[in-house]
């Protein structure tokens, strides 16, 4: 959970992508995860397009580990795996998804994400 607060606090220092009615909600900055409303419906529906519809991490054929099939599955990942859920997923130098060239997660997706979590995953 700290690491998770020095990454948002260094992400703060970027400058932050335009978001759009399709994205996530931006934070502005750490402390705004208190009032950034993003619930489990929305994630998980970033990682169904980004992680799991693309072959990746499915639930069959993928690394059992990081098998993001339902949403409590996910949830269940990031609580146990947490700062590499940070490290691929959220951090400053995220590099997921990463395969077949399709490109990260935007920077606002990504700290939305980061909220999220740090908000205790709320349904």
């Amino acid at each position: 959970m700290k690491r998770l607060l020095i990454n948002l606090i260094l992400l703060t220092g970027c400058g932050l992508a335009a978001c759009t009615s399709e994205q996530a909600p931006e934070p502005v900055t750490p402390s705004s995860c208190a009032s950034v409303d993003i619930k489990s419906a929305r994630v998980y529906t970033i990682v169904q397009e980004n992680c799991t519809n693309r072959s990746c991490h499915p639930g069959t054929g993928s690394p059992l580990i990081a098998d993001f099939s339902t949403l409590a599955r996910l949830k269940s990942y990031i609580t146990t795996n947490g700062a590499t859920w940070t490290l691929r997923v959220t951090g400053q130098n995220a590099d997921m998804p990463q395969s077949q060239s399709f490109p990260p997660l935007s920077r606002a997706t990504r700290d939305s994400i980061a909220c999220w979590v740090s908000n205790g995953m709320p349904d």
